[in-house]
């Protein structure tokens, strides 16, 4: 895991994500790396790229691992500790559970049926910090059952969450998840 720099400037970060589409046992090319850009939609920048602090991506990672491991042992309460208090999460069904407490109780029974058993699998994504305190993380990933080691094109998604940091601390406050419809052709994120 590291920080590239390619010509452009633009800082690229090898992450596996977490934040609501977490990953276990997924195996990450060394190549592999994601860009966190600085630049607003009009091309602005967004915040001086001195505000992207190493010990801010070190925060992400950790909260990765913790998701990640969660998922593994089908822990919805660990899942759902990496979510401020009264985040929003829309599931890849549409379902929208508000507060920490509801989305450790519905991922819990999730865990327990549909998803018992499954790990995540991260393909691309991007970080892009909006402020010291804000970022937004696209993620590119799936469900991985049983023994597959790579997504099936029925659940490949789409995820968006937004992270703030709070007395130091980062957690997630909003994420989304879509699915990506097999045969709508999937344009990479970096597109």
């Amino acid at each position: 895991m590291g920080i590239h720099r390619n010509g452009r400037t633009a800082v690229h970060l090898a992450l596996i994500s977490g934040f609501g589409m977490a990953l276990t046992g997924a195996a990450i090319p060394a190549a592999y790396s994601a860009p966190v850009t600085t630049m607003a939609a009009d091309n602005r920048p967004a915040i001086p790229a001195s505000h992207q602090h190493d010990s801010d991506l070190a925060a992400f990672e950790k909260i990765r691992l913790q998701q990640e491991s969660a998922w593994a042992r089908g822990d919805g309460v660990a899942y759902a500790a990496i979510y401020s208090p009264e985040a929003d999460l829309v599931n890849i069904t549409g379902e929208h559970l508000h507060s920490r407490r509801t989305i450790a109780t519905k991922l819990q029974e999730y865990f327990n049926k549909q998803l018992k058993k499954t790990r995540l699998l991260k393909l691309e994504e991007t970080v892009r910090f909006i402020a010291p305190t804000m970022a937004v993380i696209v993620r590119k990933g799936c469900v991985l059952y049983g023994a597959e080691k790579v997504c099936r094109p029925d659940t490949l998604s789409i995820n968006t969450s937004v992270a703030v940091k709070d007395a130091g601390q980062w957690t997630i406050t909003s994420f989304q998840n879509t699915l990506v419809r097999p045969g709508s052709g999937r344009p990479s994120m970096s597109s």
